[in-house]
């Protein structure tokens, strides 16, 4: 009695270690886009407001999973042709179809009930809704990731600009946080640099699989070739980094926090961006870019960097009021 004791709880720590692979984790790391209307506004040193954006993190986190457990089970014969995603825990077999489903419902309830809680000191929602902001742009980011799971995925550029847009969603889900609006070209410059990460990732999908052949995602076979993506990717560099410096640059910006000296951070996003560049083309690098910037120190470095040198700029100039 006692070893099926043991057995079944065995079974049991298998099938949560299983549930939360398919969370997968490391990309929560994304929700991070959250903290940079708190970072620009200076709203982190708020009294309290950790709580209602650590809320807000875990929460959109959580919402994020819910979908890739989905996508999980809606693809899992597809992703079991891909050498890597065939060892996904649905795709492999290990984790049930409804384990996964279930377990996906409980986490985006949860999901959506911390966005809630981190909103209702923030910006709340006009238009005759009821309750905050947070919770209405988690609800729409959750049926956009559904709609892509089941069909947009599917289509060619239109996948990219869908994930991208989920980006801008986690920009203003961190704005109604902090009640503070968010400067047009700071949110070009989340799409622009988000489409330029999508980009890179295709790129080497394609790169390291023939188009023509049986494999998880038929939509590479539309893209056209890699000579052709490397000049988009190029273009899309070039405009994340000119939407920043617009950024710093604009008047508006000026005129908010009574400098010009967020223009000095400019050199921190460029070596960011040049160095994330010329890693992911290595190899197979930039098939995953939560890993890659998990993984690689200097990306690290200088994303710590930048963040201090903003937060230097811009309570230096509180100080001197």
């Amino acid at each position: 009695m006692q070893d099926q004791s043991i057995a079944d709880s065995k079974v049991k720590a298998g099938t949560l270690k299983l549930i939360l692979r398919t969370f997968r984790p490391r990309q929560w790391v994304k929700s991070g886009f959250i903290l940079a209307p708190a970072l620009f506004s200076l709203r982190f040193q708020t009294p309290g407001i950790w709580w209602d954006l650590l809320a807000g993190v875990i929460g959109f986190s959580l919402v994020a999973s819910a979908i890739y457990a989905l996508n999980d089970v809606l693809n899992r014969e597809e992703d079991a042709l891909h050498p890597v995603k065939q060892r996904r825990p649905v795709a492999s077999g290990a984790l049930s179809a409804g384990a996964a489903l279930a377990s996906g419902f409980v986490v985006l309830v949860i999901g959506l009930a911390l966005l809630y809680i981190s909103g209702r000191h923030g910006d709340h929602a006009g238009l005759g809704l009821t309750g905050p902001m947070t919770v209405w742009i988690g609800g729409a980011y959750a049926a956009l990731m559904i709609a892509y799971s089941l069909y947009l995925r599917r289509l060619q550029i239109v996948d990219l600009l869908v994930v991208a847009t989920g980006f801008v969603l986690r920009i203003e889900v961190g704005a109604a946080i902090v009640a503070e609006p968010v400067s047009s070209w700071l949110l070009l410059c989340t799409f622009t640099i988000a489409l330029f990460l999508g980009l890179i990732k295709r790129r080497q999908e394609i790169a390291a699989f023939d188009p023509g052949a049986s494999q998880s995602r038929s939509t590479l076979a539309e893209y056209p070739a890699l000579s052709v993506i490397d000049g988009w990717i190029s273009v899309l560099m070039a405009m994340t980094l000119l939407c920043y410096s617009l950024y710093t640059l604009d008047p508006q910006t000026v005129s908010k926090h009574h400098t010009q000296g967020l223009l000095y951070t400019i050199p921190f996003v460029i070596y960011g961006v040049f160095r994330y560049h010329k890693l992911a083309l290595s190899g197979r690098s930039g098939e995953d870019p939560t890993e890659l910037v998990i993984r690689d120190t200097g990306i690290k470095v200088t994303v710590a960097l930048w963040a201090m040198a903003v937060y230097l700029i811009l309570y230096l100039k509180v100080l001197s009021k």
